[in-house]
């Protein structure tokens, strides 16, 4: 086989084990994409499924990746709407269609997906094959960043328009990873009087501040609950969970103000439990709800990236290459103190 017809790509062939190999270069059919990648960032998910604590939909040997920056390759013979090195990313979420969940415009909520990075080879390779409807171009000018934050924007936009947000209200944001930094950017462009923001790495702290929060905590500090009920004696309005630490998530229900929301969106461990005392929801009418995955967030997500009010450049803060790639995994939260968002690209 010439070298023009193979890619290299990390496999994930189960077992926490990782393995750079040689594969074939995917070939765009009916309704296909080949996507030249740019960079893929590291997620969460990525090492969740790496230690096993996230099988659903997953199928090794696969490639991961699904935060995927890239150019149009090739194109399928029928698929007419884009064009050769136009810049994109990808909506990895691809719905079976026939539910009833899908039917409602909820793919993310299907109990059958097909996961471009879990079940579909994803993006830490050269190469990836997607479905024409999952390419979401996007301005050049964002960059590999801008398009690499662009699935997990979208998450948090879903999670945004669950929240409800009144005008007015207060906000805290547990945790200042990615997806924490992406939700400041979100609530400090948002109506909402007072933002607060807790963290334990001051790397990140730093970073929070910056990207919009008022008022940051040290969430080491045991005694940052007591901080909250001097900044707001009357309890947060509204509460959103980027850590997910069932410890942090237990505190925050005490810290709700009447009529209060906690948004679960960080990835709690499955068998994870905390307490709840119906009576306290039912006399104050709080709410706990829940968001996870991007149903259709993607367009809205690329727009506002090239809005510019996403500063994409503070979040990704480092890229490495494919021989990096067991290591970034495996050690996701060994680096808390000098990254954020790592990124993969593959030619490097």
């Amino acid at each position: 086989m010439a070298d023009t017809d193979t890619m290299q790509a990390g496999f994930f062939t189960g077992n926490r084990t990782m393995q750079l190999r040689e594969a074939p270069k995917p070939t765009a059919g009916q309704g296909q994409v080949l996507l030249r990648v740019l960079a893929c960032g590291v997620c969460g998910t990525d090492h969740h499924i790496h230690e096993g604590d996230v099988t659903d939909g997953v199928v090794p040997p696969v490639v991961l990746g699904h935060e995927i920056a890239a150019r149009v390759e090739a194109l399928g013979a029928d698929v007419t709407e884009f064009r050769q090195g136009q810049f994109c990313a990808v909506d990895p979420v691809i719905g079976c269609g026939r539910c009833p969940l899908c039917r409602q415009g909820r793919p993310n909520l299907c109990p059958t997906p097909t996961v471009i990075g879990y079940r579909l080879n994803g993006g830490f390779a050269q190469y990836v094959l997607v479905p024409a409807s999952k390419v979401i171009p996007m301005d050049e000018s964002v960059g590999p960043a801008g398009a690499v934050l662009c699935e997990t924007l979208a998450c948090v936009l879903n999670g945004y328009r669950r929240l409800g947000l009144a005008p007015g209200a207060s906000a805290m944001i547990l945790g200042a990873g990615t997806v924490g930094l992406l939700w400041a950017r979100m609530l400090a462009n948002s109506p909402c009087h007072k933002l607060l923001q807790t963290e334990i790495v001051p790397f990140r702290r730093d970073k929070a501040a910056r990207l919009g929060a008022d008022v940051v905590l040290d969430a080491a500090d045991a005694d940052w609950p007591d901080r909250v009920r001097a900044e707001l004696p009357g309890g947060v309005d509204y509460i959103i969970d980027a850590t997910g630490d069932p410890a942090a998530v237990q505190q925050a229900v005490d810290l709700l103000a009447p009529g209060g929301t906690l948004l679960i969106f960080g990835v709690c461990p499955q068998q994870a439990e905390i307490r709840i005392r119906p009576f306290q929801l039912y006399r104050h009418e709080q709410r706990i709800i829940a968001s996870r995955m991007p149903p259709r967030t993607l367009d809205a997500s690329a727009r506002l990236i090239e809005s510019g009010r996403i500063p994409c450049e503070e979040i990704v803060t480092g890229t490495f290459g494919l021989d990096e790639l067991a290591a970034r995994i495996e050690g996701f939260n060994d680096h808390r103190d000098q990254h954020v968002k790592v990124a993969i690209d593959p030619w490097q």
